[in-house]
């Protein structure tokens, strides 16, 4: 019986907070584990970490809007670790503006790095994976896809559109063997005075899990989704978030109720 080889699984926007944690989880579960992200300096921080503690991370600078940036790190990852049996798109932006004061270049960067960025990774991961054939993809959408936002109409039209695209990729890449799930965050503390408590203590009475959320609860669920466990599990969007939108919805159902 020959040797499985150890997966490799490529982690854009891993420098920092959600893609940091999906990196590590991965890690430890015994991917070889490309860390990308537009901060250089960052990616190596990570991937060094993660060396650390045993196993491969390697660290690859990666802007996901440019097609020749992220033509050369696949490219790079395949011969550096071996062809990427998982794909997580993570890498994002939020820059928050009212919609009558949203410039053009905001637009295009947020709808560039949330919803091009993904297009431009998972066509780069399928062109490899057609042969041989399988392979995983989750993106990171969010639930400003399904709940609009004040000063967030670019960020949310992002994650709508990556929803689709999600279900548009599951419907082409699963007969080869390729599945294609999202999941989508609610508020989540990154780091520890992300939210200010008076804001925490306002958002965690409409929470029903009575609590923020962590970056390991995505973590947990992105991994599950790339599992043998996920294997009839393709075209979906999980909500990690609590209960939040489901409280939103109830809430917002009853006659005279504030949203």
């Amino acid at each position: 019986m020959t040797e499985r080889a150890q997966p490799v699984a490529l982690v854009t926007g891993a420098g920092r907070g959600l893609g940091q944690a999906i990196a590590a989880m991965l890690h430890r579960d015994g991917y070889k584990v490309a860390v990308t992200d537009v901060d250089e300096g960052a990616a190596i921080a990570v991937a060094q970490s993660l060396s650390a503690d045993g196993g491969t991370a390697r660290a690859y600078r990666l802007d996901v809007s440019s097609a020749q940036q992220v033509t050369d790190v696949f490219a790079s990852v395949a011969r550096d670790l071996g062809l990427p049996d998982a794909l997580v798109n993570n890498a994002g932006i939020y820059p928050s503006h009212s919609i009558l004061d949203l410039p053009e270049a905001a637009w295009d960067s947020v709808l560039g790095i949330n919803l091009k960025g993904p297009f431009l990774c998972s066509q780069a991961f399928a062109r490899m994976r057609l042969a041989p054939t399988g392979g995983a993809i989750v993106n990171l959408a969010s639930t400003a896809a399904f709940s609009a936002r004040v000063g967030a109409a670019h960020y949310s039209a992002s994650k709508a559109g990556l929803v689709m695209l999600t279900k548009s990729l599951a419907q082409e890449l699963g007969p080869y063997g390729i599945r294609v799930n999202a999941v989508a965050p609610g508020l989540i503390e990154v780091d520890e005075g992300h939210v200010s408590a008076e804001y925490k203590e306002t958002f965690v009475r409409m929470v029903p899990r009575s609590r923020i959320g962590r970056p390991e609860d995505v973590a947990a669920a992105v991994g599950f989704l790339l599992t043998h466990a996920a294997d009839y599990i393709n075209g979906e969007c999980i909500v990690v978030d609590g209960g939040f939108l489901a409280g939103r919805s109830l809430l917002q159902s009853k006659p005279g109720a504030e949203s």
